[in-house]
């Protein structure tokens, strides 16, 4: 891969406002805002499940298709979409020994129940990575707005066939990957790693990491298990299965909507320094309340993130508040700022149609949403 930077055609204002920026003076204004508080991301992630799971359950007793049912739903889809959203921490603290319980705790609750474990997400720091963010090497990136607008309408119809996934990785090509080697290539290769480029190649697991991962693995299918022997023999209805499933496939719609908002997509699929990746990422700071629903966990403020991936999502709001305050009103940190989610979603697609009259479409690719990308990028 060529070391340049991406060739984007910022305006002029922009070009300039980006040489202007100071990630330093940014960094410096955020003083004391780094270390995680492990005691807001317990009660927030276990407030979340308790919702999640007592909504969940209330739709059996309500009905699914009354109204009192259809608001249960909708409640246990935010509650857990919430819950999904911690494994975005996860990834950025992991190296921390603060959040190796929490890492463990979410996993054991949520994670491997959800089919998610946490090593599928390992992948995310390319994400931030300076040389790989935006590139085929990242497995969160597709730029989309260089592609066709039909790209961007398939990330939002594939997530209703995900909720086989789960099952299907880890029910079916789990336990043959265990005894045929080309199989467990083809496994970690290909179906290990939450991302929307069909493309990326995931990586084989460390040594340290294989008994690990194998561990997660076999839990999930111990998980798969139960639920079919106890659904076989009418300890849970069958009709909670395919609740978990429109469940499942709703907050995975919602999660491709919110990644289509989370950047504008604009790379070359060439390096980007941090400042470009700053730019091509969009901050929502209005409608907190709502953006909580759909961009939960710290997610609305986006460009915030990729300028400082090392706060914690609990100090978002607060750094944010501080870098208005203190950086000069033209500073590039506020022209990553949007209305909101149907301006980023509509911004998004006339660059696309851009493109496509201008005649300028990178080839096709096939993307494929997942619950966590994001969720977590």
């Amino acid at each position: 891969m060529a070391e340049r930077a991406a060739d984007i055609p910022w305006a002029p204002e922009i070009q300039q406002a980006m040489r202007d920026f100071s990630v330093q003076q940014a960094h410096r204004a955020l003083g004391g805002l780094f270390k995680p508080r492990m005691s807001v991301y317990w009660a927030d992630f276990l407030c979340s499940y308790a919702v999640a799971v007592a909504s969940f359950w209330a739709v059996g007793p309500l009905g699914g298709f009354t109204p009192a049912g259809t608001l249960a739903f909708l409640v246990s889809v935010f509650a857990v979409f919430r819950c999904f959203a911690f494994i975005h921490e996860i990834a950025h603290f992991r190296a921390k020994k603060s959040f190796n319980r929490f890492r463990a705790g979410w996993n054991i609750l949520f994670g491997i129940p959800m089919l998610v474990p946490v090593f599928m997400y390992d992948c995310h720091g390319e994400h931030h990575n300076r040389r790989l963010y935006g590139t085929g090497q990242d497995a969160e990136y597709l730029p989309l707005a260089r592609m066709s607008p039909w790209t961007s309408i398939q990330l939002l119809v594939l997530p209703l066939v995900l909720p086989l996934f789960g099952p299907y990785r880890f029910g079916v090509v789990t336990p043959v990957s265990w005894f045929v080697p080309r199989v467990r290539r083809y496994l970690y290769r290909n179906l290990s790693s939450l991302k929307i480029d069909l493309d990326y190649a995931g990586r084989q697991p460390r040594d340290d990491e294989r008994l690990n991962w194998r561990l997660q693995e076999a839990a999930c299918l111990v998980w798969i298990a139960a639920v079919i022997t106890a659904a076989a023999t009418g300890v849970i209805a069958t009709g909670r299965i395919g609740q978990w499933c429109a469940l499942f496939a709703t907050v995975a719609v919602i999660n491709s909507v919110r990644l289509l908002a989370a950047h504008r997509y604009l790379g070359d699929e060439e390096e980007m320094s941090v400042v470009e990746q700053m730019m091509d990422t969009v901050n929502h700071p209005r409608h907190r309340l709502l953006g909580e629903l759909w961009a939960p966990v710290g997610l609305r403020l986006h460009a915030l993130h990729h300028l400082m991936p090392g706060l914690p999502y609990h100090n978002y709001q607060t750094a944010h508040e501080r870098l208005v305050a203190e950086l000069p009103t033209d500073s590039a940190y506020r022209l990553t700022e949007s209305p909101g989610l149907i301006a980023s979603l509509r911004r998004l697609a006339q660059e696309s149609r851009s493109h496509q009259k201008a005649g300028t479409l990178l080839p096709a690719r096939s993307p494929s949403a997942t619950v966590k990308e994001g969720v977590t990028r």
